[in-house]
């Protein structure tokens, strides 16, 4: 029987371990969108390897690139 080394994982305080996270704003928020734009988003993401908030953001992107967006009325969010 071969010597498991699960202990290693709990020799150091897991705060020590450093990862590169890269944050960004991001916010979870439901919309509904037409299945045909679904689709071929999950297959731009799949066939990229890439995830699919990753690709809606590139779209997101370019569709706001050249637009100005008025702010909301003061008083409202």
């Amino acid at each position: 029987m071969s010597e498991k080394r699960v202990d290693d994982i709990f020799k150091s305080d897991p705060r020590d371990i450093k990862a590169e996270i890269k944050v960004e704003n991001y916010i979870r928020k439901t919309i509904i969108i037409k299945s045909k734009y679904a689709n071929l988003i999950d297959r731009k993401a799949y066939h990229e390897m890439r995830e699919k908030k990753d690709v809606i953001d590139e779209i997101m992107e370019a569709y706001f690139k050249d637009k100005t967006i008025k702010p909301y009325p003061k008083g409202e969010k």
